[in-house]
């Protein structure tokens, strides 16, 4: 049962009952043994670091596990299952507004930084093998210096985010190659029963397939261990997107959100005629505009009401010959112009631009909203968790369709101004059929009673959600914890299967609503 204090607070799910407290000393001792006294930690002041979110969550770190290579990582899978010690693996811990480095429940951390190697790079087919510590900058950084033609998909999040990590939670880039999920394979995965195993081609002899085909003969495996930590994935396959010769950005105004529909629906011919892919359109709302561009304190005066709810969208745009941008472009503002108050071209990808999304630069500006509350910006690198930011995403999907992203920026905005907290809306065309909605609440956690106003209103938007039947394509700790039953024998099933991975249950306990 889940409860949630008056403090805003979530209580996660009770760790399962086979769960001892007192396994916990044996089993550090056991890890210290196997990968070094000085990568296991039990500091308070490491402990209440690792406890830092951007939303109050319960469960606590109850140690740091940092081992250094697969092999020492797959031992400490393997003692924690003979143990029978609960244990949540990290990769970067970027994950602001899902959870940050909060485990579901109470659990040792298994923190997998130091496995930050660049594997493999095929330059020809355009595919790189990661380790879970690899973040985007350091691999952008690597495929620049090497003059690669392809590129990681940009994306709003922090440079220093895990590349594997956002793919296995099923994390969003722009462009074609934007699915990062589906752009990945051959995963090399250890279990808590100190099995590893290969999903790819990497699992025969002759290996020579695995970085050039995704779907060997036989089912397939990769989806069990995306968004669930049934297992713990060690390295995989990334398919990386082509980086074209010519690109820009066309954002339109396209006023409120009665508008929505009429631009959304001309939109929609453009993905099915495949002048545009899908991955290459955003919506965005007033706020989250705003937000981008500052905090609230540093505003001159404070923006009317109406320009919070003034929607935007950008499109961007590729080709390897000038001729058949211009073409694009052409068909594009054509095709938008009547359903739309203005709009502007940005010339940003064209040759020599390094800091361009569509050559692959991730500059993190998105977290710059997570201090819209504040009352200032920090110098240096940005951390909302350290800075007490309040933060917390909802990631429903919606159909691509007028009337449901009018109906999202609806329940945004009425629930913003019931519970008088500042929400921001988006959506990216995710298929020529559906959209991912980008929902966030940003708050000062500093301000007495502010984290359970958030919290209440979270609720209730995803409640609304759920009714509508937007339901989540990403989860946050809060919205697993409250998610409502799945039905049929979907849970049953799913957990025999967990059950025969995970045998101890103690890899991310709680991660995977229903289990």
């Amino acid at each position: 049962m889940r409860f949630v204090a008056t403090d805003g607070s979530v209580s996660p799910p009770q760790s399962p009952a086979r769960w001892q407290p007192d396994a916990l000393a044996p089993f550090l001792a056991a890890c210290a043994a196997a990968i070094g006294d000085g990568q296991v930690s039990v500091s308070p002041a490491d402990l209440a670091d690792w406890s830092l979110c951007t939303f109050p969550w319960d469960a606590r770190p109850l140690a740091v596990l940092s081992p250094g290579s697969a092999e020492e990582t797959v031992e400490c899978l393997r003692l924690a299952g003979l143990h029978g010690c609960p244990l949540h693996p990290v990769s970067r811990g970027r994950s602001w507004g899902l959870g940050s480095r909060s485990p579901p429940r109470d659990a040792v951390m298994l923190d997998l930084s130091r496995l930050n190697r660049i594997l493999d790079i095929d330059p020809v087919y355009g595919t790189v093998r990661v380790e879970p510590g690899v973040t985007f900058a350091q691999l952008q950084d690597e495929l620049t210096a090497r003059g690669s033609t392809f590129h990681v998909p940009s994306f709003g999040g922090p440079p220093g985010a895990s590349v594997l990590a956002n793919a296995l939670d099923r994390g969003e880039g722009s462009g074609t190659f934007g699915d990062r999920f589906g752009q990945l394979w051959d995963l090399d995965i250890g279990l808590t029963t100190g099995e590893r195993l290969r999903t790819g081609y990497g699992r025969f002899e002759n290996a020579r397939l695995a970085p050039v085909h995704a779907r060997p003969v036989g089912p397939l495996i990769e989806g069990l261990f995306s968004q669930a930590s049934f297992g713990c994935v060690l390295s995989g396959c990334l398919g990386l997107a082509p980086t074209a010769l010519h690109g820009c950005y066309i954002a339109f105004e396209i006023g409120l959100s009665d508008k929505l529909p009429a631009f959304v629906e001309a939109f929609k011919n453009l993905i099915r005629d495949r002048v545009v892919d899908y991955h290459d359109a955003f919506f965005w709302d007033g706020a989250k505009r705003i937000a981008s561009d500052g905090i609230a304190a540093d505003l001159p005066e404070p923006p009317p009401p109406q320009a919070f709810e003034e929607w935007l969208a950008t499109i961007s745009i590729s080709a390897n010959h000038a001729m058949i941008l211009d073409c694009k472009k052409a068909i594009v503002i054509q095709t938008l112009l009547p359903f739309c108050d203005s709009f502007t071209i940005d010339e940003d990808g064209e040759p020599g631009s390094r800091n361009s999304g569509l050559r692959g630069f991730s500059d993190g500006g998105n977290v710059t909203s997570c201090y819209w509350a504040k009352q200032s910006l920090p110098d240096g690198p940005l951390n909302p968790d350290r800075d007490r930011c309040g933060f917390l995403w909802l990631c429903p999907v919606i159909p691509l369709e007028g009337a449901a992203l009018a109906r999202m920026a609806e329940l945004t905005q009425a629930t913003a101004k019931q519970f008088e907290i500042f929400i921001m809306a988006g959506a990216e065309a995710a298929t020529e059929r559906a959209c991912h909605g980008y929902v966030s609440f940003a708050w000062d956690r500093d301000t007495a009673g502010a984290d359970a106003k958030a919290m209440a209103a979270h609720a209730a938007l995803m409640e609304a959600f759920t009714s509508e039947g937007f339901h989540p394509y990403r989860p946050t700790l809060p919205a697993t914890a409250a998610a409502a039953p799945s039905q049929g024998d979907w849970a049953a099933v799913v957990r025999r299967l967990r059950n025969a991975l995970d045998p101890a249950g103690v890899l991310a306990a709680g991660r995977v609503a229903d289990l």
